[in-house]
């Protein structure tokens, strides 16, 4: 009897404590790192808070409070990966060890204010303070987020590299600035003298969270050039010399796929859209907290993106979220399952099937028949399930659920998914159980006729799609860190110091590798960083080791072909040249991405000429460095040097393009009869980039050259569709160029 009177005043200690040994469970959130501390930090605090309001001992219970959680996590690093238990304690006392703090300053403070009503003012407080840094979230670009009770939210749930920011050092001083008169006060007469302190020192907090960066204002300030387009975009930008030049192209892709979004949802936002291009992720991070992912706020109408590349769908995917947000019903513009968990399929389902991305030339249809094909498709019931979407690798997740929100919209009718969008359940919708509706798409997916597969397209679908997900991976945001501060060591022209690091990460991770679970790219990062350092035979070495495993580390075969590749490099770097041409010419022949391909190419075609060699060892060789002028500068180096050489007028002509587009124009003119001969990819990329310039320039007559280029370069069939419309939308059909019927038509019989 005397146990069970007990037992709820143990809980605080118990919670914690269950929840950090449900947490061993997965790879990543088991691990004593960012993620365990996250989860762990609110439960720890209200936990402290709650004892703090008993009339028992208090610090040996909040100490158990604490410590057992973290003695599960020191436990579990046995068989769950901690490559960097260090730095993992560092996250614990920032976040559960802080957050106990703060829970015993709350309950100190409902102590002080109102004695017997200690809990609910305690509660009441504790729960009140997140309006702030919800605020903040909601209502400016920021996704990072800083709470006593929490800590630090880093923000994107893909982030793979989330790392202790200065930032969240400042914050918990200040924490523990705010509730040290709170804890410590010894007697209530001192509580006016107390709520004096805490205001000051509230004041203060609030000056520091602005000038952390949490304000939209030094978002603009940074990004100080905005363009409109046609009154539906507002435009922020990074004033460069590279901006500049593309800045026409930016506008003309933004308006065509906003058009192209408006038809296919019927609709479009009533108020302007706001874009956010970063110059680079690291800015991108700094200025609103993510770092790898590019993302949208549906209800803000804002985009925050790294400058996309010209003609990259990932631009409409994330504007199909903002357009979306006129089929949600909830608040957020986005759908929430029981009005609380956002719907992770339903978001990101539909803005693939509204981007449609090709890959390798395979729309998402044939990746997911190549998915099942290769028995790497997640079952939709588990999809579905509350967490299955997160649970699965980020690909695999993606590609599966915008394929069937896609099939769901051309079999039932877009009326139907936006019904789904907007929080009714599928099964009252259509009428139909999840199953049965997962076995039709099915049987339409595994059709052969309609989505066919070849085996270089299994083999590629197997590299893809058989790699560990975030939440899967052994160490991940160890390895995200060390990747990250590795190639800036390398970025800034310190390879040694890249080299150390990386040789740290492997040495960390050893356990693992002998069970076949590292990453293999991590080598290949790590030879290219020895070869940048001079260390050419460690590189070569490294490579062979890389190539020749065996057994569960066996590499794919595409895998392989890059590091025969990074291998050539590093042959052709020590004088090699026959062997390294004769591993580049192997490599060639395998069913790889067509920009490796033309990468290959450039390679094969400078390796027996001296005056490349500048150009070779910057721009595409393993071990590259940067070199006077950046790319601009080793271009128009290269050409000046070889005039007459096909590949150096092509590659300036198409940098030519964005700022002398007459000139580059009668470059490409010059080079394209060799070229379509002599160097296919370089041909196809030549036609790409003249079709960008069409769109946007009608001075020029380009109609010949692009004829030629299109027509005999091999163009695949869905670029040369995406450009009809983009003529279409230019121009009225009545006005419709020759080119783009004549090409349609050639595109058909090919």
């Amino acid at each position: 009897m005397n146990r069970l009177h007990t037992l709820p005043a143990d809980l605080p200690i118990l919670l914690p404590t269950l929840l950090a040994a449900a947490l061993l469970t997965s790879p990543t959130w088991g691990a004593l790192d960012y993620h365990a501390s996250l989860a762990l930090a609110p439960v720890v605090g209200l936990g402290a808070m709650t004892l703090a309001l008993q009339p028992l001992p208090l610090l040996r219970r909040v100490g158990w409070t604490v410590a057992l959680p973290l003695l599960v996590l020191l436990a579990g690093s046995l068989f769950v990966p901690n490559c960097n238990r260090v730095y993992g304690l560092e996250f614990y006392a920032l976040g559960p060890l802080c957050s106990a703090f703060v829970g015993i300053g709350w309950a100190r403070l409902g102590q002080l204010l109102l004695p017997r009503h200690a809990a609910k003012l305690a509660w009441t407080g504790a729960l009140l303070s997140a309006a702030l840094p919800l605020w903040h979230f909601l209502n400016t670009p920021q996704v990072f987020a800083y709470h006593g009770l929490v800590g630090y939210v880093a923000g994107a749930l893909y982030e793979d590299a989330v790392a202790i920011q200065p930032a969240y050092l400042t914050w918990r001083l200040f924490d523990l600035l705010v509730w040290l008169p709170v804890v410590l006060v010894p007697r209530p007469r001192w509580t006016s003298k107390l709520l004096a302190a805490q205001v000051a020192l509230g004041l203060t907090l609030l000056t520091a969270a602005d000038s952390l960066g949490w304000r939209i204002s030094s978002i603009r300030q940074t990004l100080t050039q905005t363009t409109h387009v046609a009154g539906a975009f507002q435009v922020h930008l990074p004033d460069t010399m590279f901006v500049d030049q593309n800045l026409d192209l930016w506008r003309a892709d933004i308006a065509f796929r906003y058009k192209e979004l408006a038809r296919a949802f019927g609709t479009r936002p009533e108020d302007p859209i706001e874009l956010f291009f970063y110059q680079n992720a690291g800015q991108k991070q700094q200025l609103m907290g993510a770092n790898r992912v590019d993302m949208a706020k549906p209800w803000l109408h804002q985009v925050h993106m790294v400058l996309p590349e010209i003609g990259s769908t990932t631009l409409t995917h994330e504007l199909a979220h903002v357009f979306a947000a006129e089929w949600a019903h909830s608040p957020l513009g986005i759908p929430l399952r029981y009005g609380v968990i956002p719907d992770a399929v339903a978001i990101e389902g539909l803005a693939v099937a509204m981007e449609w991305p090709t890959r390798s030339n395979l729309d998402p249809h044939q990746w997911a028949r190549a998915m099942r094909q290769e028995k790497l498709a997640p079952r939709m019931e588990e999809l579905w399930s509350l967490t299955g979407f997160l649970g699965q690798q980020s690909d695999r997740a993606y590609t599966i659920a915008g394929s069937f929100l896609r099939w769901l919209g051309e079999s039932r009718g877009w009326p139907m998914v936006r019904r789904v969008y907007a929080g009714e359940p599928l099964e009252q919708v259509t009428g139909q159980s999840l199953q049965v509706l997962a076995t039709q798409w099915g049987t339409f997916i595994d059709n052969p006729v309609l989505h066919p597969l070849t085996d270089d397209d299994l083999a590629r679908a197997r590299l893809r799609f058989a790699r560990p997900g975030l939440f899967e991976k052994p160490c991940a945001l160890e390895t995200g860190r060390s990747c990250q501060r590795a190639d800036h060591l390398a970025a800034i022209h310190k390879p040694t110091r890249a080299v150390t690091v990386r040789r740290k990460l492997l040495t960390a991770i050893g356990h693992w590798v002998d069970d076949g679970m590292d990453d293999p790219e991590l080598h290949l990062e790590l030879a290219d960083d020895l070869a940048q350092a001079g260390r050419l035979q460690e590189a070569v070495t490294e490579l062979t080791a890389l190539a020749q495993r065996q057994g569960v580390q066996q590499l794919h075969p595409l895998l392989r072909a890059a590091v025969d590749a990074a291998r050539g490099d590093v042959l052709w770097r020590q004088g090699q040249v026959d062997l390294a041409e004769a591993i580049w010419q192997d490599v060639a022949k395998r069913p790889l991405a067509e920009s490796f391909l033309r990468t290959l190419e450039v390679k094969r075609h400078f390796a027996r000429q001296p005056a490349a060699k500048e150009a070779l060892e910057a721009l595409w060789l393993t071990g590259g460095h940067p070199a006077p002028g950046g790319v601009d500068g080793v271009l128009q180096r290269l050409f000046t040097a070889l005039p007459r050489d096909p590949v150096a007028q092509s590659l300036w002509a198409r940098r030519l393009l964005a700022f002398e587009p007459e000139r580059g124009l009668q470059l490409l003119n010059d080079v394209a009869p060799r070229a379509l001969v002599e160097l296919p990819f370089t041909a196809r990329e030549s036609a790409r980039q003249v079709m960008w310039r069409y769109v946007v320039d009608t001075r020029v007559d380009h109609v010949p050259l692009l004829t030629r280029l299109v027509a005999e370069a091999s163009v695949p069939a869905s670029i040369v569709a995406e450009w009809q419309r983009r003529d279409l939308q230019r121009l009225p059909p009545v006005h419709r160029p020759r080119w783009s019927i004549e090409i349609g038509q050639l595109a058909e019989q090919r």
